[in-house]
């Protein structure tokens, strides 16, 4: 296991720290780097949030990239935590199978999924949670636990969405979805008014995929793209993965960068384009071009220069939904600020712990990093108390601790894992080593304590906060009965 120390930066570019970073390559060189200093895990950084960032020591599981078991019949997939969701997706989509729920890039880990609960652009059962059939974890104390829905099913649910805070993510059993086809049917719908905004939301019931762009919104309309999609019924006889993506070349770079960093231009960008989309989209597109159109150019985040961006995302409730677009826009127009990238998509899905959930409207908003940081920061947190929204704390870099320590689900997590005893688990021997299929880690989020087994989920780094709300929650529950592990 080698050490580094390199420049640490997460996908948005907005914090960098320069760490110590390691690489085990097996489960032993893992537990012994374990009993020694405190890590957080991450792998290919493609985390929106603060939540794979540490000062000191960082645990990259790359190596962890083992296709273990393929069930070609039934659709299972077993695959160490390091794997990507584009090397699976190589494998299994050629035998007509895809991933049930995925996030808007493919380069993100199978541990990243899972301890963050993606969701996607499913209409129902957007939760990754769904699919979950087994999870292999590495508890503090170097055991290692086997855990599913009917077994340790409360250390499961804590670890479907608990940001690694109940053990390292090691590897899962998913179950996957059937598909004839390696296109999508396509129908895009404009809207340019509230109204017809919410007229379309009543059409996603006849359609698996949905998913809402906007172009402007203010106080009295809102303009923007709906994309419904189903997976095509026409058999294809090939169904190899196709995707194209490269990276920004110079002339890309120069001209995305001018656009997308100013106000005036960006508007000029989102009219062309939702003109373009609107009369000449296609019917039919590939899985890449419908679920990953931000993965074209994989290193797009370098757009937004040195400062890079943060990206806000939360669930309001339908009723507010208006008024609290209404204030956004006036906030942005007074102080001269845009969101570059704008995101709705309608959710209705239950859960409970730290999981990004509930029933109403998602917002997802990518802002470019300025002067103006610290005014766009106290504003959104203002937001975020008024109207009582559920922040995503997977793509958070900017929430203020207070709004997660005084909610109910903070507390309920912090019970429920504070249960947690060794004697009620049923911890197995490690399963055998295979051939490496597969590639890296992405965003698993933890960092163990020897004592306990509560992990840190993040040290919030420059002017925002130097520690999160869930490094005080890991350091309320190192109770007797953890302090075993």
């Amino acid at each position: 296991m080698k050490s580094q120390s390199k420049l640490n930066l997460n996908w948005t570019r907005n914090i960098s720290v320069k760490p110590s970073v390691f690489f085990p390559s097996n489960e032993n060189d893992l537990k012994k780097k374990l009993l020694k200093k405190n890590f957080i895990p991450a792998g290919n950084q493609r985390s929106f949030g603060d939540n794979a960032i540490n000062k000191k020591n960082i645990l990259c599981l790359k190596k962890f990239n083992k296709i273990i078991s393929f069930d070609k019949n039934k659709g299972i997939i077993n695959t160490e935590s390091g794997v990507l969701i584009s090397d699976v997706l190589k494998i299994i989509c050629k035998d007509g199978w895809f991933f049930p729920v995925t996030p808007g890039s493919k380069y993100v880990s199978i541990g990243g999924i899972i301890a963050n609960n993606v969701h996607g652009k499913n209409t129902k059962n957007n939760q990754i949670s769904y699919y979950i059939k087994e999870i292999k974890l590495l508890m503090t104390n170097g055991k290692i636990i086997f855990c599913s829905n009917k077994k340790n099913q409360r250390l499961f649910h804590l670890t479907i969405g608990g940001f690694g805070l109940s053990g390292i993510i090691l590897s899962a059993k998913i179950k996957l979805k059937k598909i004839k086809s390696i296109y999508i049917d396509q129908k895009i719908s404009g809207f340019s008014s509230y109204d017809q905004f919410f007229s379309l939301l009543k059409n996603t019931k006849r359609y698996e995929y949905y998913v809402s762009w906007v172009e402007t919104f203010s106080k009295a309309n809102i303009n923007g793209l709906t994309f419904f999609g189903n997976h095509s019924n026409s058999k294809d006889t090939f169904l190899t993965f196709q995707h194209k993506d490269r990276k920004l070349n110079a002339l890309n770079y120069i001209l995305l960068k001018y656009f997308v960093n100013s106000f005036t231009r960006i508007k000029f960008i989102n009219y062309f384009f939702r003109k373009v989309k609107s009369i000449f989209y296609k019917r039919k597109v590939t899985l890449n071009d419908f679920f990953y159109p931000q993965d074209k150019y994989m290193d797009f985040n370098k757009i937004y220069g040195s400062n890079g961006f943060f990206q806000v995302q939360f669930l309001v409730q339908l009723k507010s939904f208006k008024k609290l677009m209404g204030e956004i826009s006036s906030f942005f127009k007074e102080n001269k600020i845009f969101s570059s990238f704008i995101i709705l998509k309608i959710m209705n899905e239950k859960g409970k712990y730290l999981n990004y959930n509930g029933k109403g409207i998602s917002v997802s908003m990518d802002i470019p990093i300025n002067q103006k940081k610290i005014l766009i920061t106290n504003f959104m947190n203002y937001l975020f108390k008024k109207y009582k929204v559920k922040i995503n704390f997977s793509k958070d870099s900017i929430a203020k601790p207070d709004l997660l320590k005084k909610s109910a689900q903070y507390f309920s997590f912090k019970r429920d894992l504070s249960k947690i005893d060794k004697t009620s688990l049923d911890f197995e021997p490690s399963s055998p080593q295979v051939k490496s299929t597969a590639r890296p880690l992405g965003e698993t989020i933890f960092q163990l304590k020897i004592s306990f087994p509560a992990i840190l989920l993040a040290a919030r780094i420059g002017s925002i906060v130097e520690a999160t709300v869930i490094k005080e929650l890991a350091g309320k529950i190192s109770m007797t009965t953890l302090r075993q592990f």
